[in-house]
């Protein structure tokens, strides 16, 4: 019983990290090595759903380090052994004892990777949304150099989370995968000097998540030149895996032409800031619509036979699901302020206010119908619930083209400056790039 339990959860946690984020890239996915032992290195700011991400989107079934008190319940003992995790133990949490705890936890480390399975570690150890990466634990290194003996082709593999915004539902998600690194070249060295040695290969491994994940100064600076990556990008660029490795080139440049030439960092930044400020007035979210190719008449016909068809089902999935729906956001925002752990509080809130909410009304139909019904009806929700999600995406969808057309049909003037402004932006920003190569 408690093996199928622990299927189930892990079915329906995966299930629900595909649902909550439906758009996934992987860039490098060619590094991802199907089978063999590895150890994932991975930032960290997301809660809960980074790990389940890394599960999902790399293919692998990755056990991970979870901090104790995580199963310090059945409940909490139960999720955590679905998916194979192992506990790790804090000073403040054992005083005395954690580390002989650990010692357990990382022969059970080495025990999995000569298996040959892979490890999901974030060595920041902590789960945050700064805008540069924390210092890294030296844990990763140590469970990676002493499992290679018994571990042959170990290597240790970074990996760059990357979210559009990760507290909205249904958003987009990137996984940028970094050079791997062979562990057994370094033994030689661990063997003779061991802290110089897991010291080092800390080093390295922050030095390859700085490859793959984007990092500023500032949350401000950082948010300001992915929006610039986007609308200086070129036309049809709109792909998160080309924005991200945009913003990256962005970044790197950043440095260099703001220490040549300051000033002109400065004049790009106060035109990006004022574009910006003209896009909110106006109401306009993406000003590449303004000027991509017109929406034939078939894709117009084709989205809305979409919306009829789907209209039915949306209104019965509202019926059923809506207030639990808006209720799991309420309290989720209520629960945690902190945005690295909002999107996992909403997920499973969110869950789990549908699941009582659907299982509430399919009672309720089999009291008044008959046992028979109350199955079906629960089908219906969940069936329903989806179409309406997806309902919702479309309306929106079909909303915006209609601003946009209706921009491009009777504001054609003002459509055409904002994209004669987003032009002059992409232009100045690859004059300064091409200089400060």
């Amino acid at each position: 019983m408690r093996r199928l339990l622990e299927t189930v959860i892990r079915w329906l946690a995966e299930a629900l990290v595909r649902l909550y984020y439906p758009h996934r890239s992987i860039e490098g996915a060619e590094r991802i090595a199907r089978e063999g032992p590895v150890v994932f290195v991975a930032n960290h700011p997301n809660g809960l759903l980074d790990p389940l991400l890394v599960r999902v989107m790399t293919g692998r079934q990755a056990r991970f380090l979870a901090k104790s008190t995580l199963f310090g319940n059945p409940a909490g003992r139960l999720a955590m052994d679905s998916f194979g995790s192992i506990p790790i133990y804090r000073a403040k949490e054992s005083a005395g004892k954690n580390a002989a705890r650990n010692e357990e936890s990382f022969a059970r480390c080495r025990a999995a990777l000569a298996d040959g399975e892979a490890l999901a570690l974030f060595p920041e150890g902590v789960s945050h949304s700064d805008p540069q990466m924390r210092p890294l634990k030296t844990g990763a290194a140590r469970i990676a150099l002493s499992s290679a003996e018994g571990a042959p082709g170990l290597q240790v593999l970074p990996l760059g989370l990357f979210y559009e915004r990760k507290v909205l539902f249904r958003s987009r998600v990137l996984l940028v995968v970094g050079e791997p690194r062979p562990i057994a070249p370094l033994l030689p060295a661990y063997r003779s000097d061991e802290r110089a040695t897991v010291d080092a290969l800390t080093d390295d491994i922050r030095a390859r998540l700085d490859e793959v994940v984007l990092q500023a100064e500032s949350r401000e600076l950082l948010t300001g030149i992915a929006r610039v990556a986007a609308w200086s990008a070129e036309a049809g660029e709109d792909d998160l895996t080309v924005q991200h490795r945009r913003t990256r080139e962005l970044l790197a440049a950043y440095a260099r032409v703001q220490a040549r030439d300051p000033a002109r960092v400065e004049a790009i930044a106060s035109a990006a800031r004022g574009y910006a400020r003209t896009l909110q007035r106006l109401g306009v979210k993406d000003p590449w619509a303004l000027e991509v190719e017109m929406v034939s008449a078939r894709a117009a016909v084709t989205t809305l036979l979409k919306l009829l068809l789907c209209a039915p089902f949306a209104v019965i999935g509202a019926v059923m699901g809506w207030i639990p729906y808006r209720l799991a956001g309420q309290v989720a925002g209520r629960v945690t302020r902190e945005e690295d752990v909002l999107g996992t509080v909403k997920m499973i809130a969110g869950a789990l206010f549908l699941f009582v909410a659907w299982s509430a009304e399919a009672i309720a139909a089999g009291v008044h119908w008959g046992a028979v019904w109350s199955v079906p009806v629960f089908l219906l929700g969940v069936g329903s619930g989806y179409a309406s999600l997806r309902f919702g995406e479309l309306a929106g969808e079909t909303a915006e083209a209609v601003r946009h057309l209706a921009w491009r049909l009777f504001r054609r003037d003002t459509a055409r400056r904002l994209a004669g402004r987003r032009r002059a932006l992409a232009d100045a920003v690859a004059s300064a790039l091409r200089e400060g190569a």
